[in-house]
């Protein structure tokens, strides 16, 4: 899965990027970091099985140094950029900063970024409607462009469920931005976890959640050992570092979840969306399996480690041979039977 970090000019992004990835981001227009995900199911299981490869999930995250117009809040190039991306991560600068004279608006900053995407998806639809006009060829987007523009126009962004996911597909090659899915990040100062009660209005009214973090303070726990994170998380009132909840937040808003593989060559996790049938999670890991799908042998983590081995599973009956449209559970260890 891959996001993008957005926000104006000193908002602490490429801070928060260099939090998040341990990169710092240079001149080049685009910096990219992999994040893995923590998983204490993977640590477990590799401790059972001591495979030869541990692989964990993973998120790809962008950060952009292409300055914006004095007319938008994203420049243009970063809005191409971004238009492939899962996940728009809006930055909001919540601190004194000695690089600018402006006051501190965070309320001000997202309606800036708000507004600027859907003025971008709105003059996209405006246009096509426009030259709809001209041809009427009628073609199946169009009534959903029509309720799209309607929704823009009065300043709104498409809220959760406003497209069936059927529309959502065949409006999929215009990758509007305002159908992303969106999370607000507040770069606090140190110590400080209040967030306006302004903001959390506006973004209850959005449907969009948001996290705080300290750049700063992530930035110097990122150095430490882990047993000294802890105790440091501790004095700033934190039980979580910011790449934690960033991964909860994302896994949440893009609704993820991860099935897993074991064995003595390989242990990993396989992030899918929830809801995902068996045999489109077996495509994950190959096509081929997909196409030659038989079976997917299932336990589930919980079960794993309660009983301690596959054969007390089975004596449990907690080992199940399901089909093609069984839904992968979180957690689930599946082992694809398949033939081609």
């Amino acid at each position: 899965m891959r996001a993008a970090l957005t926000g104006l000019p000193f908002s602490g992004k490429s801070s928060v990027f260099q939090a998040l990835t341990g990169i710092e981001s240079g001149k080049k227009e685009e910096t990219v970091g992999t994040i893995k995900v923590p998983d204490e199911r993977i640590d477990k299981l590799s401790e059972i099985y001591s495979p030869k490869k541990i692989t964990y999930a993973e998120f790809v995250l962008s950060d952009f140094s292409v300055p914006a117009s004095k007319d938008s809040a994203i420049s243009s190039k970063v809005k191409n950029m971004i238009q492939k991306t899962d996940l728009l991560i809006m930055v909001l600068r919540n601190f004194e900063s000695l690089m600018t004279s402006d006051g501190i608006d965070p309320v001000s900053e997202y309606r800036k970024i708000k507004d600027d995407l859907i003025i971008t998806d709105f003059m996209v639809i405006d246009k096509r409607l426009e030259r709809e006009k001209k041809e009427k060829k009628n073609p199946p987007e169009i009534n959903i462009l029509k309720k799209l523009h309607s929704i823009l126009e009065n300043g709104d962004i498409p809220g959760e469920g406003t497209l069936l996911e059927d529309e959502i597909n065949t409006v999929s090659n215009y990758n509007f931005l305002t159908l992303k899915k969106k999370i607000v990040l507040i770069n606090q100062s140190e110590g400080e976890n209040e967030v306006p009660g302004d903001l959390i209005e506006l973004l209850k009214k959005d449907n969009i959640d948001h996290f705080c973090v300290s750049a700063p303070i992530e930035i110097e726990l990122a150095e430490l050992e882990p047993e000294e994170q802890i105790e440091f998380l501790k004095d700033y009132g934190l039980t979580e570092s910011a790449k934690i909840r960033f991964i909860k937040n994302s896994y949440k808003s893009l609704g993820l979840i991860s099935f897993l593989t074991t064995g003595p060559d390989e242990v990993r996790a396989w992030t899918i969306k929830n809801g995902t049938p068996a045999v489109l999670a077996a495509g994950k890991i190959h096509s081929d399996i997909q196409r030659g799908f038989i079976r997917a042998e299932t336990i589930h983590y919980d079960d794993f480690i309660k009983y301690g081995s596959e054969h007390e599973c089975k004596k449990a009956g907690a080992y199940r041979l399901e089909g093609k449209e069984y839904t992968v559970k979180d957690g689930d260890i599946i082992n694809f039977r398949f033939n081609v």
